[in-house]
């Protein structure tokens, strides 16, 4: 959330903003600075209020104790009128603020300067790595045709449990992803990341913390009980220190988590796509917390990390600087990695490495405190260390062999326990 001394300070700099980002029509930043005024307005007028009652309350002591009933009457009807403009008041404080957090709680984040403007078209190809390793097979099946042929993706019987959107991983298949989970956490507890295990199911004000709520609310799974089923382990590992004030001291927080993610994933669903899009996937997930002069640095190194995992499974991928519009709602700043599908012939994403800077903190009231004991919003990033379907899709057509089998790149072998799915 932005600060609304920053929308008061700089209105034409959110109007841009929201422009550039696509809400232009979402949000009237005119109607938030009324709203704001009036607002203020009448707490002033409250405070002057509260004042005059004071002094009333003063001087019917003074009558009171003068003799003077006539004066005190007066008085008395005066104060009389003062708690019930005051309840007044206070009733149009709370609708005035009820609308004006609305309004607010839907401007996305303020983007870099650095990023494109524009819609998905205009994302930025920063560079392409280990390109020579696309396979050069001329006509290389899909991973849905070797998955079923190999008895190691089962989509029809998914299927008829839980419907389009869902996969069911057999034998190799299975522990095929579960190797590369394990090889993934592992990968990032070296490098100073400490492993958390989420709940998987989390209340409205987490959602509205890291930004899905309200905005996308129509997005997400919700359970009868009014609990919402996680789209990523993003939000519980990093509203874990909402409403808190941390110590400089313990700044950088770094953690990952490996969860399932639930999306309801806009778009048909037929079960061709096997692997592609799904209502129920697993991912990898690095969040940092940090302090606000370090964000940038940490955004480079976060990213890195999942490159290096896709260096070490010997994958060809890209990564993009995401345009303004394409970027998500709580981040300044995103890259994305993309994964080479020899089948379909494009690059799949794999991972998002977001700064958010202080907007989801604002959103969740996180603070630390300086060494000079002021207190700052903390800067938060998250980023995908990885997401597993389009990682598997890419691992499984990227290795496939003329005789239809899958080799499995060494830096598996140790927790697959084969060297080849066939």
């Amino acid at each position: 959330m932005l600060d609304l001394k920053f929308i008061r300070d700089s209105p034409e700099v959110v109007k841009k903003n929201l422009k550039i980002r696509g809400y232009s029509e979402a949000v009237s930043i005119v109607e938030i600075l009324k709203l704001d005024t009036d607002w203020r307005k009448l707490k002033s007028e409250d405070d002057s209020l509260r004042s005059e009652k004071n002094k009333l309350s003063k001087a019917i002591s003074d009558s009171k104790k003068s003799g003077d009933k006539r004066g005190m009457n007066e008085l008395l009807s005066k104060a009389k009128m003062i708690p019930e403009k005051l309840d007044s008041n206070e009733a149009k404080e709370k609708e005035i603020k009820e609308r004006l957090d609305s309004l607010l709680s839907l401007i996305p984040s303020i983007i870099s300067d650095d990023v494109p403007i524009g819609g998905e078209d205009k994302n930025k190809e920063v560079y392409v790595k280990n390109k020579s390793m696309i396979p050069k097979l001329k006509n290389p099946k899909t991973h849905l045709e070797l998955g079923e042929a190999l008895d190691i993706i089962d989509i029809k019987r998914s299927t008829k449990l839980s419907g389009a959107g869902f996969y069911i991983l057999k034998g190799k298949g299975a522990r095929l992803q579960r190797a590369l989970v394990q090889f993934m956490l592992d990968f990032h507890e070296k490098n100073g990341l400490v492993e958390i295990n989420p709940p998987q199911l989390v209340n409205k004000e987490s959602l509205f913390g890291t930004g899905q709520l309200p905005k996308f609310d129509d997005q997400q799974f919700k359970t009868i009980q009014g609990n919402y089923l996680i789209p990523t382990s993003e939000v519980p590992v990093t509203n874990m220190y909402s409403g808190e004030t941390l110590n400089h001291k313990v700044l950088p927080l770094k953690f990952c988590a490996f969860t399932q993610c639930y999306r309801t994933e806009a778009g048909r669903h037929t079960g061709e796509e096997g692997l592609f899009r799904l209502h129920q996937f697993e991912k990898v997930e690095m969040v940092y917390f940090c302090k606000s002069d370090d964000s940038w640095k940490f955004l480079e190194e976060m990213t890195l990390n999942a490159e290096k995992i896709l260096g070490l499974l010997e994958l060809p991928y890209r990564r993009l600087l995401l345009s303004s519009e394409d970027a998500s709602f709580s981040s300044a700043k995103t890259y994305d990695l993309e994964v080479w599908s020899p089948a379909m012939k494009r690059w799949l994403e794999t991972s998002s490495c977001s700064n958010c800077t202080d907007f989801q903190a604002r959103r969740m009231n996180l603070r630390y405190q300086d060494d000079k004991g002021q207190l700052n919003f903390c800067h938060t990033l998250n980023g995908s260390g990885l997401a597993l379907p389009r990682l598997m899709i890419s691992l499984i057509e990227c290795n496939q062999q003329s005789d239809g089998s899958i080799k499995i790149p060494k830096a598996l072998w140790k927790y697959t326990g084969f060297k080849v799915i066939k």
